[in-house]
């Protein structure tokens, strides 16, 4: 594990992340952990981007040594370029103030990811945050595990709906380096506001974005960007499935941007778990 940097340390800092491989067998692992099943990585012979987003929050939480289980809050990813198989990749990430509200503590991350040659990939934020004792008294992100906010019933997007195992958290936990207890410590986890295990927010992320790869295709990989508050918690053997619709289109150079309203929910319940908007940038049909 990487040396951690104590976040009391942490005004405005930024942190070197460490360069790895983005081999075919390590995505392969990633998809079989969250349970992407598409043929479209093979044929096109891209990765994941949100593969990215995941191994660099992994990456983070070892390097910052934040108190046992951080909560994940908000994330934004935006894919910049296709993103090939094989590359190597390394970036940067800015540590900003923290911020207090409530008994919350919010710790925001910009970072920036590129090739063995600088060529930028991606580019994200993401929001981690802590309780200070007591019951939660911030509502709006993760920590809300008791949210009965209700989810748009239609999906105008494919729908992608998943059982979530803790063999699959634990794979998830493996691939991406993320090893909060929330996901996997029973004793933990029911000291926290979740009173057990819940999954990871990227790995049902995860499900959001396979569905806009199912209604978009490549071009998705290549240039698809989403921002998105964790509303609410998966649990372990929770039935789970994506929303989605499109609500704007806007045309560009070359193209038009699609604008979707996407979202995972409690099967069963309804209860809302993530919400926010994916884009995709769509290029002209050639005559």
């Amino acid at each position: 594990m990487a040396a951690g940097v104590s976040p009391e340390s942490m005004g405005q800092s930024k942190i070197r992340l460490d360069s790895w491989h983005l081999s075919p067998d390590w995505i392969a692992q990633y998809l079989a952990a969250v349970g992407d099943c598409s043929p479209a990585y093979a044929q096109t012979g891209l990765a994941p981007p949100l593969a990215l987003a995941a191994r660099t929050l992994g990456m983070l939480l070892q390097k910052l040594s934040l108190p046992q289980g951080p909560i994940h809050s908000l994330q934004e990813l935006d894919t910049l370029r296709p993103i090939k198989q094989g590359v190597t990749v390394a970036g940067d990430a800015d540590l900003e103030q923290p911020r207090r509200r409530g008994n919350l503590e919010f710790r925001r991350i910009v970072y920036k990811l590129a090739d063995q040659g600088g060529q930028s990939l991606a580019s994200g934020k993401t929001t981690v945050l802590r309780v200070h004792g007591g019951p939660v008294e911030a509502a709006g992100s993760e920590s809300s595990g008791n949210s009965v906010t209700q989810a748009p019933a239609a999906s105008g997007l494919p729908v992608v709906a998943r059982t979530v195992s803790q063999s699959q958290l634990d794979a998830y936990s493996r691939v991406s380096g993320d090893y909060n207890p929330l996901h996997w410590d029973p004793a933990f986890a029911a000291t926290t506001q979740f009173d057990g295990i819940i999954a990871h927010g990227m790995l049902t992320l995860a499900f959001i974005s396979e569905m806009m790869l199912q209604a978009f295709g490549r071009p998705w990989l290549e240039q698809g960007a989403m921002s998105v508050r964790f509303k609410g918690a998966a649990r372990v053997n929770s039935p789970v499935e994506t929303w989605g619709s499109v609500v704007k289109e806007s045309a560009l150079a070359g193209g038009r941007q699609v604008t979707c309203s996407v979202g995972l929910r409690h099967s069963v319940t309804g209860q809302e778990l993530i919400g926010g908007t994916a884009k995709v940038m769509l290029a002209e049909a050639r005559q």
